[in-house]
């Protein structure tokens, strides 16, 4: 007797599948929303939507004075340019510092936490049961580091659009000086032209003269400097 046959297993995806929700995202649920909001007035308070209408509406933003967000539960600093993103008592610097420098600062911990690192490997080469405290360390030197750079990130962003508008303006530059040479070269191709085409327009005295003794070869030569100066344009 032939053994059952095993179902097939199939590969599982490389990426999990997105919510079930999103499947509310329909024509026919946006209209039926926009129905409830309309028929409720501005005074009254809104209703309870359905399970499958409560996802069409986003949560309210959170109000200007708030300093958190929350995000799949966890906690998201609203403006992570301020120094407020970590407590006072933690911050090793002074960020109402008029003359603080930030690169400076930077440095400063950076070099901080490599020593603070190299300590770590030494406490745990003798005694690993003692690594708590220098991690502390190692934590409060990397979230000021992080603080840091989100304050430095608004000059970043300047020195960003300053670096690409000299950019620009250097690029219409060159291509204002390869106009200038193009407009040159063109004018020595047309007055060389113009020389061309004089010295081969003879005189009415010498009209019937001239035409006798033009020649192939002269005919020849002129067109080769003619075709010799379009060259050297392009």
């Amino acid at each position: 007797m032939a053994e059952q046959e095993q179902p097939q297993q199939l590969p599982e995806a490389p990426f999990p599948a997105p919510p079930p929700f999103w499947r509310h995202f329909t024509v026919a649920n946006e209209e039926e929303l926009k129905k409830i909001e309309s028929s409720s007035s501005d005074n009254q308070q809104k209703p309870k939507l359905p399970l499958h209408l409560a996802y069409l509406r986003p949560p309210p933003p959170p109000p200007p004075s708030a300093e958190y967000y929350l995000t799949f539960g966890q906690k998201q600093v609203t403006d992570p340019t301020k120094p407020s993103s970590l407590p006072t008592e933690q911050l090793l610097f002074n960020p109402d510092d008029p003359n603080l420098n930030h690169a400076v600062l930077l440095s400063r911990l950076t070099k901080s936490l490599l020593l603070n690192f190299l300590e770590l490997t030494s406490i745990l080469s003798l005694d690993p049961t003692k690594h708590d405290e220098k991690m502390q360390d190692i934590r409060q030197l990397l979230l000021n580091i992080h603080v840091v750079i989100n304050i430095y990130r608004p000059h970043q962003a300047r020195e960003s659009v300053k670096e690409m508008l000299q950019g620009i303006l250097e690029d219409g530059e060159r291509e204002i000086d390869e106009c200038d040479k193009m407009k040159q070269k063109i004018d020595e191709f047309l007055a060389g032209v113009g020389k061309i085409g004089t010295s081969g327009v003879p005189d009415a005295a010498e009209e019937d003269s001239v035409a006798t003794e033009a020649s192939q070869e002269q005919t020849m030569e002129k067109q080769q400097r003619l075709w010799k100066m379009i060259q050297e344009m392009t």
